[in-house]
């Protein structure tokens, strides 16, 4: 294949796309200095609104002002981390600017990460100081990390503050932790250079040459929510956020506002709005969707036109060692896209670099390349600095350029070029997965269950249906650890010869395994399905067969909806909505023998499924959210808590 897209060295500012001033946001500075600018130009212009309040550019700049100069005066400055926990606010927003001025780099704590996890980040970082809310402070109670309160910066007023910190462009701007293979997260480094040229490229191509209005709704620690936190900031434009608790019917709600310019969205959130908004056409949506996160399908596209008619829709690629999305492509025919080419399940193209940014593909491996695909790898200036503490780790997915123009990253996605030279990802190169947009190491979950008592082996995999559900197969070694029946004899081989069925080991008790990886990874690494084998399997060439595996879950699965379907669907419920419900679980999820007992994770449920089944129950004139069934230890909890109420 050897085939590459050609070096797109025209070099694209913000004022490019502008001619109005308020845009004009010069390539030469930072990202805080662009928002500062804003704020000299249109003090009185909403910056940040969330529900009833809204925060001017005057109060927002001075509230970061006054922060900034705390932090300040504790030490924090260039290279150094300083962690961010706190719920979805205007404050955080302060925290996060605040940092940036400083000249420190920050580090989102997710606020559902476990102590486990938040510890590991602490001490990876050399954590010394951490901006965090009152809700939240007291997650960081077990680490050595000194606190500032976020309403610390607002009641401390000074008449000359401290001026802020010029950063070098090769200082570190943020760190996000990604999922590892070592049992650990990786903490990728990010420098002020490639932030500044990603959110220089989004005004270029997104804001229309006026200030441009976002929604934010997903975490910092995810980096796609960096398009809709910068962009507003640095065009002078409103930034609205997403309430704290938000859940998919929210956001169902928000995305239909016009006002809105920009929206980004998963294929996971299209399929949440398809669900909520049902058959619905023709709503009236934001000016542009831009989707990521995951492989854009014909029919996610297709799904959100229905929806959006007259939204700008674009695929936007590119992992989180490249700063947010290095490609991207306007799905429409004024860019020579013909969404009647694909079949409905066809991946669509990723599109074009965004400025100084080189696309290459890799067709070294004639496995591979006997197949039409090869890895991408991605060089320029938007590559980061690389994994933080992990030197080898860095070394095997990074390098620098010769000419000094920056640095290249293969990215372990597996692609095709489509007939007009546009790159299409089809796979991967290695365990990686993503679940909901978030990107997921198999192979860590798989070092934390080997690291276990009890366990000599374990594989993971994500399942095909439902798309969202990871399923863990272990291996005992029969030492009677508690997450297995003492019953368990030693598994003959952890190694079977190819071909071989997996043998299977009985008695396994997932309890102690879930709450042992919940301790430790986020929830949406924590598999929904264990079991326990003797060995496991392996392809002819002795590498771990995943697809045997995967086949191994969906008979499992079958098996258990058919020792449900003994049973009446629906007996044992406390009442006709409790019994509608169940129903309707069973028309969802494709399965039969539903119970009020019944966990809806396990049936196989997920994000998306749970806001069908919300959808279908209010068909019935049943009101629910759809979070009580990810939440609630079974239907007969959803049916009895706050959650459930008949309409009729």
């Amino acid at each position: 294949m050897d085939q590459e897209s050609a070096r797109n060295d025209e070099h694209l500012s913000p004022t490019d796309a502008s001619t109005d001033a308020s845009t004009d946001a010069s390539t030469d500075g930072s990202v805080y200095d662009w928002f500062a600018g804003q704020a000299e130009q249109r003090p009185d212009s909403p910056a940040v609104v969330q529900g009833g309040v809204r925060i001017s550019y005057r109060e927002l700049h001075s509230r970061v002002v006054q922060l900034s100069g705390e932090l300040l005066e504790r030490g924090v400055g260039p290279e150094q981390a300083v962690g961010l926990l706190a719920g979805r606010s205007p404050g955080l927003v302060v925290g996060l600017l605040a940092v940036l001025r400083a000249g420190g780099a920050y580090v989102p704590l997710g606020t559902d990460l476990p102590p486990e996890r938040l510890a590991f980040m602490v001490h990876d970082t050399s954590m010394k100081l951490a901006v965090t809310d009152t809700e939240h402070r007291h997650r960081l109670a077990g680490t050595s990390v000194r606190t500032v309160n976020l309403r610390a910066g607002a009641a401390r007023v000074t008449s000359s503050p401290v001026q802020p910190q010029v950063p070098d462009p090769a200082r570190l701007a943020y760190v996000l932790y990604t999922s590892g293979s070592t049992g650990h997260p990786k903490g990728v480094a990010v420098e002020h250079s490639g932030l500044s040229n990603y959110v220089g490229w989004t005004v270029s191509e997104f804001s229309g040459g006026r200030p441009a209005d976002a929604y934010l709704h997903t975490p910092l620690s995810f980096d796609f929510s960096l398009t809709s936190l910068f962009l507003p900031l640095v065009t002078g434009g409103a930034l609205h956020l997403a309430p704290q608790h938000q859940e998919a019917e929210d956001l169902a709600t928000a995305v239909q506002n016009p006002d809105f310019d920009l929206v980004r969205l998963t294929p996971s959130h299209i399929e949440m709005l398809t669900a909520r908004l049902g058959g619905r056409r023709g709503l009236r949506g934001p000016r542009q969707f831009v989707v990521g996160g995951e492989i854009l399908r014909a029919r996610h596209l297709t799904a959100l036109r229905r929806l959006f008619p007259d939204s700008v829709v674009y695929n936007h690629y590119g992992p989180t060692e490249t700063v947010v999305g290095r490609c991207f492509l306007r799905l429409d025919e004024t860019a020579g896209f013909r969404i009647e080419e694909y079949a409905p399940d066809d991946p669509l193209p990723i599109g074009h670099p965004i400025p100084h940014t080189r696309l290459t593909v890799d067709d070294t491996d004639a496995e591979q390349a006997a197949q039409g695909v090869g890895e991408l790898v991605i060089s320029g200036a938007g590559v980061a600095r690389g994994y933080l503490n992990l030197p080898d780790a860095t070394d095997r997915a990074f390098s620098a350029l010769p000419d000094g123009e920056g640095r290249v990253y293969r990215t372990g996605d597996l692609v095709r070029l489509d007939p007009r030279g546009r790159p299409v990802v089809v796979g991967r190169a290695d365990g990686q997965v993503k679940i909901r947009g978030q990107r997921v190491e198999l192979a860590e979950i798989e070092a934390l269950l080997c690291a276990m008592e009890g366990i000599c082996a374990a594989a993971v995999v994500k399942a095909r249906e439902p798309r969202s559900v990871l399923a863990a197969f272990v291996v005992p070694d029969g030492s009677g650890s508690p997450g297995l029946s003492p019953g368990l004899s030693p598994s003959p081989s952890p190694s079977p010869s190819p071909g071989r069925s997996p043998g299977r080991a009985p008695g396994l008790d997932p309890e102690p395994l879930r709450a042992r990886l919940e301790a430790s990874v986020p929830p949406y690494m924590v598999p929904q399905h264990f079991s326990a084998l003797g060995e496991l399997p392996l392809t002819r060439h002795g590498k771990l067969d995943r697809r045997r595996l995967q086949d191994l879950f969906e008979k499992e699965t079958r098996a258990t909806r058919s020792g449900r379907a003994q049973a009446e669907p629906g007996s044992g419920g406390p009442g006709d909505v409790l019994r509608k419900v169940c129903a309707l679980c069973e028309h969802v999820l494709g399965v039969r023998g539903v119970r009020a007992g019944d966990n809806f994770l396990d049936l196989g449920g997920d994000s998306i499924t749970a806001m069908k089944l919300a959808t279908a129950c209010r068909r019935e004139g049943i009101t629910v959210r759809s979070i009580r069934f990810l939440t609630a230890d079974s239907l007969a909890d959803v049916f009895g808590g706050s959650g459930v109420s008949d309409a009729r």
